[in-house]
């Protein structure tokens, strides 16, 4: 039997029912579905989340404008965020560049990419994985630990790889193994193309919490095929208490798909939150506030977004009977 939660709250596997939900669409949706956003609309966003109750936010990217055009006010909207000290804001940065740009501003964590594939790392990010671990990452690591910054990886095609296929689970514990070792804080297992079902991921996660390595394993996944929210409920069943999720479901265009109107691939904050909440799982959200967010977000968008709970409503809420059901005539059967 595995221990219970670590003083420092770190743990192998969580038996306590609270979640923590990390919220990705200031980085991840956002500039892929509002257009022409002003930073102080970025930031007023970003702190209305600050305020359902949020523990940590992606706020920012600080990749190079010309790759990445839509992150050019990073440093400048990190400096306009009203900053609440119970919340963690995240930054994601490229390489060692992007870490230093980070790093002089108030953003409190850092977050960097690889995949567990390496066909996709040489193609995503033009380096095989190797030179991801030996070259890129110490630098990022060294960069941060030395201004104070704690350590956040996604692990990309964590369950699969459209050129390569099924990632084992042994070779992706090789790479948590080495995260761990290097000085990663938090791994979030990233199912980019949708690859996922409840059955791996159970297995997955469970062969991941066994090694026991003492650091924060965080889920995020995409509903490129209709299985993400199925999939979070896998990962809690196995233990995961941290969940990647973006209000709306906004996201950037998923890989694996060849047709994409609108970015819409991520867990819906408001669905996953509902739900939990519904199953007695405490997520520390305030989902009135959260449902706010949403509005503001399809008022940004100027179109409706595709979260369910906007149009469904909270199952505890009583509606009232609909005026054309009233006027039914009973009929005998």
């Amino acid at each position: 039997m595995l221990s219970d939660v670590s003083p420092t709250g770190r743990t192998a596997r969580k038996k306590d029912n609270q979640v923590t939900i990390v919220e990705v669409s200031p980085r991840d949706g956002l500039p892929e579905v509002c257009d022409s956003l002003s930073t102080q609309d970025k930031i007023d966003y970003i702190n209305r989340l600050s305020d359902t109750g949020l523990l940590k936010i992606e706020c920012a990217s600080f990749t190079h404008p010309r790759l990445m055009p839509e992150g050019y006010d990073a440093e400048k909207l990190i400096k306009g965020i009203t900053k609440k000290q119970d919340v963690t804001y995240v930054g994601l940065v490229p390489n060692e560049i992007g870490c230093r740009r980070a790093v002089v501003t108030q953003i409190d964590e850092i977050l960097i990419v690889l995949a567990a594939s390496d066909t996709f790392n040489r193609l995503n990010l033009g380096r095989s994985l190797k030179e991801s671990l030996n070259k890129m990452l110490p630098a990022v690591l060294d960069a941060a630990v030395a201004n104070s910054r704690s350590i956040r990886v996604y692990i990309m095609m964590a369950f699969g790889c459209p050129y390569t296929g099924r990632i084992s689970p042994d070779d992706l514990a090789q790479l948590l193994l080495k995260l761990s070792y290097m000085g990663a804080s938090e791994i979030v297992l990233h199912d980019s193309t949708g690859m996922a079902n409840p059955r791996t991921v159970k297995s997955t996660i469970r062969r991941l919490l066994d090694l026991q390595l003492g650091i924060n394993l965080a889920v995020h996944f995409h509903n490129t095929r209709g299985a993400a929210i199925a999939n979070c409920m896998a990962a809690y069943e196995a233990g995961i208490r941290i969940f990647d999720t973006s209000l709306c479901g906004m996201s950037a265009t998923p890989y694996g798909v060849n047709e994409l109107d609108i970015g819409y691939w991520n867990v819906p904050t408001e669905d996953l939150v509902h739900l939990f909440e519904e199953m007695g799982i405490k997520t520390g959200i305030n989902l009135e506030g959260l449902l706010d967010c949403a509005r503001l977000a399809e008022r940004m968008a100027g179109i409706a977004l595709p979260g369910h709970l906007l149009r469904a409503r909270p199952a505890s809420q009583i509606a009232e009977i609909p005026q054309y059901l009233r006027r039914q005539p009973v009929i005998d059967p």
